[in-house]
């Protein structure tokens, strides 16, 4: 703040102007990159075994290893 401040009102409202044209021009292209990576990883898993969602919650409890509690009880 301290480097603008010195600055006139003109000068000020021109980087205000380029800034904002910057940040348009750069908003949409996030969409777009967003887009291009949910069109890219759809189907990512489409080769994993489809589970019902009992198998999928034992199979998460299975694989953790954090945790020495037993996450079924027996």
């Amino acid at each position: 703040m301290r480097s603008i401040k010195p600055l006139s009102t003109a000068s000020k409202l021109e980087i205000l102007s380029e800034l904002t044209e910057d940040l348009k021009a750069n908003f949409n292209k996030d969409e777009s990159r967003k887009e291009y990576l949910f069109n890219k990883l759809s189907g990512a898993w489409k080769d994993d075994p489809v589970l019902n969602s009992d198998e999928l919650v034992e199979e998460i409890y299975n694989t953790r290893s954090i945790s020495d509690k037993n996450l079924f009880e027996e």
